[in-house]
C-alpha cells in the first residue's frame, strides 16, 4: 500500500503539464470548499462552524489565485508570506453550554480535514519541485504554506479536543 505522499508524487510526475496541474489543483480546492461548507452547516458546536467556515474562504481564495493563473497565463500578485499559526484560537469552555458534547464524529472530520490539507500541501510541494520558472516555484510554495497553515490550525482544534477527553 502505498502512502499518501507517495500516491501525490506519482500523481504529480503523471501530470502532462501545468495546465492540466492547475486544472486539477482547482479541482480539489472546489472539493474542499464544498466539504468545509457542508461540515459548517452541519455544525452546531460555534467554534467549529467558525473553523469550517474559515477553511472555505481559504480554498475560495486558492481557487481565485488558480484561476486567475489559468485565465491570464500570468501569477497573481500576492504576498509570498505565508500565514503562521493564523489568528484562529480554538478554545473550547469545559462545560457543556459552549461546548456541547464533543464526539468521535467531530474528531472524525477533524482528521479527514487534516489528511485533505497535507494531500494538498504535498502537491503544492512537489509541483513547486518540478516547475524551472522561479516566479512559479514561489507561487506553488506559497500555496503549500497555507496548506500548511490550515493543517497546523486543523491540528490545533484536535490537541484541545484530546487534551479534554484526557482530562475527563
Amino acid at each position: 500500500m502505498k502512502s499518501s505522499y507517495q500516491e501525490t508524487i506519482d500523481e504529480v510526475r503523471n501530470l502532462k503539464g501545468i495546465e492540466e496541474a492547475v486544472a486539477l489543483a482547482i479541482e480539489r480546492e472546489i472539493e474542499a470548499r464544498d466539504f468545509y461548507m457542508q461540515q459548517a452547516d452541519l455544525m452546531e458546536n460555534p467554534k467549529f462552524k467558525e473553523l469550517y467556515k474559515h477553511l472555505a474562504e481559504e480554498e475560495v481564495m486558492h481557487i481565485g489565485y488558480l484561476e486567475g493563473y489559468r485565465d491570464k497565463k500570468e501569477l497573481p500578485t500576492l504576498s509570498t508570506e505565508v500565514p503562521s499559526g493564523q489568528s484562529f484560537s480554538p478554545e473550547f469552555d469545559v462545560g457543556q453550554t459552549k461546548v456541547g458534547k464533543i464526539t468521535l464524529g467531530d474528531a472524525g472530520i477533524l482528521l479527514a480535514a487534516m489528511r485533505h490539507e497535507r494531500k494538498s500541501e504535498d502537491f503544492y510541494s512537489e509541483m513547486a519541485k518540478r516547475v524551472e520558472d522561479e516566479t512559479q516555484k514561489k507561487f506553488f510554495e506559497m500555496l503549500s504554506g497555507y496548506e500548511r497553515g490550515h493543517y497546523e490550525m486543523i491540528d490545533n482544534y484536535l490537541e484541545n479536543i484530546t487534551q479534554f477527553r484526557m482530562q475527563t
